[in-house]
This record gives structure tokens, C-alpha cells and sequence, in this order.
């Protein structure tokens, strides 16, 4: 399993903690150091599975939850992200997620949580939509 690929279909890679802005993360498959992450309610069930969608509960009421925040808030889908990670694998997940979230003008990830790149500020309202 990537180590930056939580067990809910987050990219943490794409997450403005983990990009470092004052939130220094290492990501959820690395335990995660903000107390948000540490007290994940999905990360937290998550035993044996690597992923959400292997666990005889999905898609459980947090994680709908989730998902729904996150399309609301973000223009992000969680239990997408899962889909294409089960039709697809993770290396074409990562690979998907890194072509869609490249900024244009810097060439780094943006953050998902941001309209704009935390790096060169360039407000970018289309990338990371399908």
C-alpha cells in the first residue's frame, strides 16, 4: 500500500497538512501527527484492510459522510477515489491523482483543500475536476 493513500481513498499527498503550510503531516499510512488525522474515526476502524472498500461494511455511514463533505467542500470524492483504486490499482490511482492536481504554472501538487497552489499562489479553479 502507498503510505500517502488512507484507508478512505484520501490522497494525503493532496492534503494541505501534509503539503506543509504550518500543519506538518506525514500522511495517514504513516500515522498521521494532527490530532484530526490521529482521531479519524475511519482510520481508526481500519484493521486488516488496506482500503475502505475491502471491509464487509463499505461504504459505511462515515465514510459516506466523508464523502459527502468532501464533494460539497472540495469537488472530491472519496468513495471515487476507493472505486478507481479497486477498477484500476493504486500506482494508476497515484498516476491519475498527480496529472489531475499538477499546477500549471509551478508544476507541483496543489492541495485539494485550496482554489489555489499553496507553492505560486496561481488560482486554478478548473484543475483537479473531472
Amino acid at each position: 500500500m502507498n503510505q500517502l493513500i488512507a484507508p478512505c481513498g484520501m490522497n494525503c499527498a493532496l492534503c494541505q497538512a501534509y503539503q506543509g503550510k504550518g500543519l506538518a503531516c506525514r500522511g495517514c499510512g504513516l500515522g498521521g501527527e494532527r490530532k484530526a488525522c490521529q482521531n479519524c474515526s475511519i482510520r481508526k476502524c481500519h484493521k486488516k484492510e488496506d482500503f475502505c472498500f475491502e471491509c464487509p461494511d463499505y461504504p459505511c455511514k462515515r465514510l459516506k459522510a466523508l464523502d459527502k463533505r468532501y464533494r460539497t467542500k472540495y469537488q472530491m470524492s472519496m468513495l471515487e477515489n476507493l472505486e478507481f483504486i479497486r477498477a484500476k490499482g493504486l500506482d494508476a490511482f497515484v498516476i491519475e491523482q498527480e496529472n489531475r492536481y499538477r499546477c500549471s504554472r509551478c508544476g507541483k501538487l496543489r492541495t485539494v483543500h485550496q482554489e489555489y497552489c499553496l507553492y505560486c499562489a496561481r488560482m486554478d479553479k478548473e484543475a483537479g475536476k473531472k
